[in-house]
């Protein structure tokens, strides 16, 4: 098994791989703790994940202070592995018309 990326600081980053399996299950912890899974991606993973998407949906919307904005792109710079994995983040947090 290959050990897991982490940041500078030594903080577990979210990659492409852990956001295809939370894309998988649309978000919804239950059933992916219910069907069971490896080491490739903790709780602690998917809490950071989900925490991200609600940040940046308040980013979108228009409803974080400035200081959330700045804090919420400082947190995804240093959690995310990759421009690309931030931009699905990104694109996982903004509201689609229903």
């Amino acid at each position: 098994m290959t050990a897991d990326p982490t940041s500078p600081t030594g903080l577990r980053l979210v990659t492409l791989a852990k956001l295809r399996v939370y894309q998988a299950f649309g978000g919804d912890i239950d059933a992916w703790a219910r069907r069971g899974h490896d080491d490739s991606m903790t709780d602690a993973d998917w809490h950071l994940i989900e925490s991200l998407r609600q940040d940046l949906h308040l980013v979108f919307t228009c409803q974080a202070s400035p200081a959330l904005r700045a804090a919420t792109e400082n947190r995804l710079r240093a959690a995310a592995d990759s421009e690309e994995t931030r931009g699905v983040l990104r694109e996982l947090a903004r509201p689609h018309p229903v």
